[in-house]
């Protein structure tokens, strides 16, 4: 009996090809299995194999009119590997991976009705975009969770290639599509709400049959009527350190985030300061941080009376990747800093 066959999507990063200085390539086609594609085919056993590889730029990709260019060559290469199943990813927390590996696999779903899976972390801005009708894996925020990633993954990829039944999505490993389908079980469920009213009395770890979703409300800071007497402080996410990024912040993913002086500073001098953010092309930053900090005008700013002071020093991190748990610490912390310091506003710039 043959094997069957899977065709696997990943950027240029995990193509080998480059980070953000290549992401604007095109697409590229591999015969041979990229990032990934190797360590899922392992939990295959030898009932599938990758086929082909192919890879893109995440800028490129996400350009609508480059996807829209894309399209000759992808139905091509389908309709060459006659994949039983098409992959993408896993894209982690990463948007713009994660828009590409929804483009991807929706275009296989509703082009040539071919199941395909991905993988995102729960806070992937592409997730919502993609989810209700397509499989989406459940992931860590980073890389670093690929090796759990990768068994539901390839599970749930032979399952659909073998056109076996998907059971539910907390046994499979994928994110809810808001589907709900009738099933035999052994217990009723009233049986089964007490086993759960048992186990939370208890302390003990549960899972809901029904769960419900959760909107957080974020209300909006109150403005300033006047700033000719206000402290103002200046915060980015846009990673902006002093040259060699003493402190060693992270490119991404930030758990925390730096402070550093700009007293007696009339403006950031080239050379002196650069950008770490791991999501854009920071050429532009480093030639010039006022374009992330303008510094300069904020001191015209003063001078003229327009506002009150300007804090001393500035925060800093890079936001890209950043979970919601991480960034509601960071900013906690940054508001207890800055109000102790008596700032009454914060300029916050980002990319």
């Amino acid at each position: 009996m043959s094997k069957l066959k899977a065709l696997y999507y990943v950027n240029q990063f995990y193509a080998g090809i480059g980070g953000e200085d290549k992401a604007d390539i095109g697409l590229v086609e591999f015969d041979e299995k990229k990032g990934p594609a190797i360590g899922v085919e392992g939990f295959w056993q030898g009932e599938m194999e990758v086929v082909k590889t192919i890879a893109c730029g995440d800028n490129f990709i996400n350009d609508e009119g480059n996807f829209q260019s894309l399209i000759p060559e992808l139905r091509r290469i389908i309709k060459e590997a006659e994949p039983d199943v098409v992959i993408a990813g896993p894209a982690f927390n990463a948007g713009r991976y994660g828009s590409a590996c929804g483009k991807i696999i929706e275009f296989a779903k509703k082009e040539f009705d071919i199941p395909a899976v991905t993988g995102m972390y729960k806070e992937n801005p592409a997730l919502p975009m993609y989810l209700n009708e397509n499989y989406i894996v459940k992931t860590d925020d980073a890389a670093a969770g690929m090796k759990k990633a990768l068994p539901y993954i390839a599970n749930l990829s032979l399952k659909l290639a073998k056109g076996e039944i998907i059971g539910p999505a907390r046994k499979e490993g994928y994110f809810p599509r808001g589907y709900r389908y009738n099933e035999w079980h052994e217990k009723t469920g009233a049986e089964r709400v007490v086993d759960i009213l048992i186990k939370k009395l208890k302390r003990e770890p549960y899972e809901t049959e029904v769960p419900l979703r959760k909107f957080e409300r974020v209300s909006p800071a109150e403005s300033l009527d006047s700033l000719a007497n206000k402290k103002i402080a200046f915060i980015t996410t846009g990673g902006l350190v002093p040259k060699g990024n003493p402190d060693r912040l992270k490119q991404a993913f930030s758990t925390t985030y730096a402070r550093y002086s700009i007293e007696n500073k009339a403006f950031l001098e080239e050379g002196e300061y650069e950008s770490i953010h791991g999501g854009f092309d920071t050429t532009k930053i480093n030639e010039d941080p006022n374009r992330l900090f303008p510094l300069k005008e904020l001191r015209k700013l003063d001078e003229e009376g327009y506002i009150g002071e300007i804090h001393p020093q500035f925060l800093t991190l890079s936001g890209i990747g950043t979970n919601i748990e991480s960034s509601r610490k960071i900013g906690e912390e940054m508001v207890k800093e800055v109000k102790e310091a008596g700032v009454d506003g914060v300029i916050l710039t980002s990319t």
